[in-house]
């Protein structure tokens, strides 16, 4: 017969999948930097309940290595302690977001690693920082969310772009919309400090970056700034060899990002999973780039 239902074609990929996975002995070669990211598996129970997986990345090559089934540090390090020798000690480079948890894994499991947070969470932490003061602003200013009449809420969007990407006119119109909805300069200030990280990361020298990204947590972290602006002077002074690992490894956790959202893919056209192991087999056939060559030597019985 021609007909096969859903769960006969599922039963068959991940079968033949994962033999062709464990079959591919070199999928996973010599690998000088891996990446860490969370991404979303599933949603359960009757309250939702959201289960969190572990995007395991190849950043030199955007190859996805594995994803685990957890981001709690206990399962995520036993997997890095469970690669072989050859791999753990070929790697030099761990990219990761301001997470705790993978830092911790780096350096308990990799210690010679140097660790490496991505540049995109840091100007997205700047953004988020001048949108809540900008928030702040406008509910102090007006008593109220903004309305689309409010000079504030008017300049939004190109708060979000960069100053270099704005002609003279648009630039006339931001100063002249932040004059009229920021009269503590608050909001001006904190647009000046995420250009000012953004700037730090197109600087060649390593040693003067170093002294741009210390300028920076200095001018923000004293009392006369924002609870905001401190808070964000607090957070880059925590990360600060890690931010600063960028100008020596010029690497991001973008490969990473990036495949969490073909990992995404895969879930939308399935429409969900429930089964982690179903989820992580078909994650790797899409985005692990298996030889798929070996397929044809292989008899499942």
């Amino acid at each position: 017969s021609w007909g096969a239902t859903g769960g006969v074609v599922n039963r068959a990929v991940v079968l033949y999948g994962k033999a062709l996975l464990d079959a591919d002995k070199k999928r996973v070669g010599e690998t000088r930097a891996i990446g860490f990211d969370e991404t979303l598996f599933v949603r359960k129970g009757k309250y939702r309940r959201q289960q969190w997986c572990t995007t395991v990345c190849d950043v030199g090559s955007s190859k996805l290595i594995d994803v685990v089934e957890t981001r709690d540090y206990t399962e995520v390090a036993a997997w890095v302690r469970e690669r072989p020798a050859s791999f753990r000690e070929g790697i030099r480079v761990g990219t990761l977001d301001m997470s705790n948890t993978y830092a911790a894994v780096f350096r308990v499991t990799l210690p010679e690693a140097i660790q490496v947070v991505d540049r995109f969470h840091v100007v997205k932490l700047a953004n988020a920082t001048l949108d809540t003061i900008g928030r702040r602003i406008q509910q102090e200013t007006t008593g109220h969310r903004g309305h689309k009449q409010d000079p504030l809420y008017r300049s939004r969007k190109l708060l979000v772009m960069r100053e270099r990407d704005l002609d003279e006119a648009t630039t006339a119109r931001l100063s002249s919309l932040l004059g009229l909805g920021d009269p503590t300069a608050e909001v001006a200030l904190a647009y000046r400090v995420k250009e000012a990280l953004a700037e730090f990361y197109e600087i060649p020298s390593p040693a003067e970056a170093a002294e741009r990204l210390t300028e920076i947590v200095t001018r923000i972290s004293t009392p006369a700034n924002s609870p905001e602006l401190r808070k964000l002077g607090r957070t880059l002074k925590y990360w600060f060899d890690k931010i600063m690992a960028f100008h020596q490894t010029r690497l991001t956790n973008g490969p990473t990002e990036g495949l969490n959202n073909l990992i995404k893919r895969v879930k939308r056209v399935a429409f969900g999973f429930t089964n982690f192991e179903n989820y992580r087999i078909r994650a790797l056939l899409y985005a692990g780039k298996p030889n798929w060559r070996v397929l044809d030597s292989i008899v499942v019985k």
